[in-house]
């Protein structure tokens, strides 16, 4: 969650303080190491659907998805962080292709072939509805 994490710190503020928010200002800053910045500022105003705040923070859904995050116990992290540091800038291999615990409508690698080629499938969507919600 490199860069993703300003945008998780985001959820976080909408979440914790949406009703509070309207009428403040919030600068985002983002640094990354290719010497590269981004900065920005939004004005919190509760507006017209679907851009409100209380609509923003209601689609993001933040505590139904930390709700249903899956929990594994150290080991299995340590076991699934090698295989994935053994593969790092692979070619030819296969992925087990198991996407139970993956949200509707993710998209996966399935697979790198020898030309480094890389192979995704999408898992499939479950009553039109898609990992954001909608």
């Amino acid at each position: 969650m490199y860069t993703a994490s300003l945008y998780a710190a985001f959820a976080s503020l909408l979440h914790n303080k949406n009703s509070t928010l309207a009428g403040q200002r919030v600068i985002l800053f983002s640094y990354g190491s290719g010497l590269s910045a981004t900065m920005f500022s939004l004005r919190f105003n509760e507006g017209k659907r679907p851009f409100s705040l209380s609509n923003i923070a209601t689609v993001m859904n933040v505590s139904e998805k930390l709700k249903s995050r899956n929990e594994f116990p150290p080991e299995k992290f340590v076991e699934i962080m090698k295989l994935m540091e053994h593969r790092y800038g692979g070619k030819d291999f296969v992925t087990s292709k198991d996407c139970s615990l993956l949200a509707p409508g993710t998209y996966y690698l399935t697979e790198v072939d020898s030309k480094y080629r890389r192979f995704y499938a999408k898992k499939a969507v479950e009553n039109g509805v898609v990992a954001n919600g909608h």
